[in-house]
């Protein structure tokens, strides 16, 4: 499995040391999940949506579907902000990686249960994607806004105040989900 082609937004990163960290923290996330390339598809971004799972379980929105729309939108986000001149103050290899990184936690909180259908697994329910995400990259010494964006990216991060790079991907996170959910009715 290639991560780089499943995540092609990877290539905007240019300090390879960053991006080879990026490519080993998903490689290892995606096989502590013990999932194939096949499957990792068929995984729904969000639980909390049932509708976006049909009857032969393929999915409407996949995990990879939705961290590469948050990444794009990260980036374009960051071309918005050289249109304003204020560039300077991010860190764009930080904010490509965040926006690759911020559910990297999901591809160990979820499991196929016998039917095949993708649910959230016992380990899922108590830690949660933003802390075992954060587990899984430890090894990596990433930067402080990427693990930050990894772990306080959700609902974790509202009583703190996130780095810059970390609001944007929150924010951009949350514009693909929020009227996602409200487009199903939940």
């Amino acid at each position: 499995m290639e991560i780089k082609n499943l995540f092609p937004e990877i290539i905007e990163i240019k300090n390879e040391e960053l991006r080879e960290k990026v490519v080993k923290s998903l490689e290892k996330a995606i096989s502590l999940g013990g999932w194939t390339e096949e499957e990792l598809h068929r995984i729904p971004f969000t639980l909390l949506i049932p509708e976006l799972v049909n009857s032969d379980l393929s999915v409407k929105i996949s995990i990879i579907d939705h961290i590469r729309a948050v990444t794009q939108m990260c980036i374009t986000t960051y071309e918005r902000y050289e249109f304003l001149n204020l560039a300077d103050n991010l860190n764009k290899d930080e904010l490509i990686a965040g926006g690759l990184l911020h559910d990297v936690g999901k591809f160990v909180e979820y499991e196929k249960d016998p039917t095949g259908k993708i649910v959230q697994n016992k380990a899922g329910k108590i830690l949660r994607h933003p802390a075992q995400g954060l587990e899984i990259v430890y090894e990596f010494n990433l930067p402080l806004s990427v693990r930050q964006a990894i772990i306080f990216h959700s609902k974790e991060g509202d009583k703190i105040k996130r780095l810059t790079e970390v609001e944007i991907i929150h924010r951009c996170d949350f514009l693909c989900f929020e009227p996602v959910r409200k487009i199903y009715g939940y």
